[in-house]
């Protein structure tokens, strides 16, 4: 089992050389300018003042700069049941991070990383591929990067950008609001479901009274706003997944 540790043994210091803060001065300045121009083109549009508002939001992902670095994050706590779940989504908060794509052979180097530092710790004779598998679906069904916030940063963007064309049937600022966060919660998710609790809701509407909150998120659903994919449990772990109703390239 030891070939897939070799061959990726360069790729894993060559990305350790290529984003550590201690890494030699050209890589530092080569990677520094390539990111800033990927940044310039990417915000070239937007005003100054826009810009300078986001300086002091918490970002989307932990700083995981390195694969090792991740690594160490997944391992932190020894071997778990969510060890490679959380490897997934830190190597999300290293693309977030670092601005780059993990190609399906980046992705077989990490684990292999991961496999090298985790394998002394597993219980029995684990096997490999048995493992890989693992961490593969993990891998696809993590949604969000290490760190990822995205009910506060739906809640900033509702607090900070135009409503949504579909809040405006409300005369109530409170479930405007709502309707906005709700709507940058699914900008967020992409083409996916997003998830909102019933406490959360009351907290974005500004009430302590779970039941009018409920009864606000139903009424969104009947008025075609938002769709309920599937039920949390009262008083358990698990909210509700919804889906806002509109075109948002439209928006």
């Amino acid at each position: 089992m030891s070939a897939p540790f070799d061959v990726c043994l360069s790729f894993t210091r060559a990305t350790a050389i290529r984003y550590e803060p201690g890494a030699g001065e050209h890589h530092t300045r080569r990677n520094q300018r390539s990111m800033n121009n990927r940044r310039t083109e990417k915000h070239r549009d937007r005003v100054t003042d826009e810009t300078q508002a986001t300086d002091d939001v918490p970002p989307l992902a932990a700083c995981v700069r390195t694969l090792p670095e991740a690594v160490q994050v997944s391992l932190k706590d020894g071997v778990s049941e969510q060890c490679l779940f959380t490897f997934a989504r830190a190597l999300k908060a290293f693309e977030f991070t670092t601005r780059t794509k993990l190609l399906p052979a980046d992705l077989g180097c990490a684990f292999a990383s991961w496999w090298n530092a985790a394998r002394p710790l597993l219980p029995g004779d684990p096997d490999f591929d048995e493992w890989r598998f693992d961490f593969e679906n993990a891998y696809s069904h993590a949604r969000s990067p290490l760190g990822a916030n995205h009910l506060e940063e739906a809640i900033r963007r509702a607090d900070s950008e135009p409503t949504p064309s579909r809040a405006s049937r409300y005369t109530s600022s409170n479930i405007k609001r709502l309707v906005a966060a709700c709507y940058h919660l699914q900008v967020l998710a992409g083409d996916g479901v997003f998830f909102l609790s019933v406490r959360d809701a009351a907290r974005i509407l500004g009430t302590k009274q779970l039941m009018k909150a409920s009864a606000v998120l139903a009424g969104l659903v009947r008025d075609g706003v938002l769709t309920e994919i599937s039920k949390g449990t009262p008083g358990g772990r698990k909210a509700t997944r919804f889906q806002f109703n509109v075109n948002l390239l439209n928006q």
